[in-house]
């Protein structure tokens, strides 16, 4: 099972998968979201069994030799084979946990924003498509600045913080976010599938919370609380 996502952050995520899965051919693949102490969650995966998955969490996360920690400001593709040689791969936890599921070769992208790494996406081959080449990887590499380019408007900039302590429903920090960013109701209707009617409800609910009265208050309440260092993002 994977971990419940927002609406902005999973329209975000399957459209960066279907332009990844596209161009360079996989078995699986995975996005997952990296919190303030670079540790991946809220997972959303694609052709790969739930079992599997959990799995890995359960007993081979800690030993992932593509996990964001493990990496500098300038890493954003990372082929496992980089990671850690061959021989060492075979021998390594991970790689049996690669070798029981079929898996042969992973490739690691990262997102960040701010300087720090806010998502990824694993890519997964298994023996009949065999290892990614050098070409591919380069690929992935130019499709990356396009993805973390779209990654400004629909991942949060922290760790979710809101910078008020106002609750708020998923939907409500649905629209929040979209307001950050300036979109129009009609804008944030279609991406979050909703009629402009229940745009405007949400909005008026959290004028409500927020005790203002226009989207320009509602904004600094949101997100002008903390320094830019700090921009806040939203509980996902």
């Amino acid at each position: 099972m994977t971990s419940t996502v927002s609406a902005v952050v999973a329209h975000y995520a399957r459209c960066s998968m279907s332009s990844l899965t596209g161009l360079v051919p996989v078995s699986a693949c995975a996005f997952y979201q990296v919190d303030a102490c670079q540790q991946p969650r809220h997972y959303l995966l694609q052709g790969m069994p739930g079992g599997t998955h959990q799995h890995y969490l359960a007993h081979y996360q800690q030993h992932d030799p593509l996990l964001p920690v493990r990496f500098g400001p300038d890493t954003t593709v990372m082929p496992v084979s980089e990671a850690l040689p061959a021989g060492r791969l075979q021998q390594s936890h991970y790689g049996r946990f690669m070798a029981r599921h079929g898996m042969h070769d992973v490739v690691e992208l990262f997102i960040r924003r701010g300087g720090r790494v806010v998502a990824g996406f694993s890519l997964i081959r298994d023996e009949a498509l065999g290892s990614f080449t050098g070409q591919e990887v380069l690929t992935l590499q130019h499709l990356h600045g396009l993805l973390e380019l779209a990654a400004g408007s629909h991942l949060p900039l922290a760790d979710p913080l809101l910078a008020s302590e106002v609750a708020l429903t998923s939907r409500e920090q649905d629209v929040a976010l979209l307001l950050r960013d300036g979109a129009s109701n009609k804008t944030i209707a279609r991406l979050l599938d909703m009629g402009v009617p229940t745009v405007k409800t949400h909005l008026q609910h959290l004028y409500r919370k927020f005790g203002v009265n226009n989207r320009t208050a509602l904004t600094r309440c949101l997100f002008e609380r903390l320094p830019d260092s700090m921009a806040p993002g939203l509980v996902i």
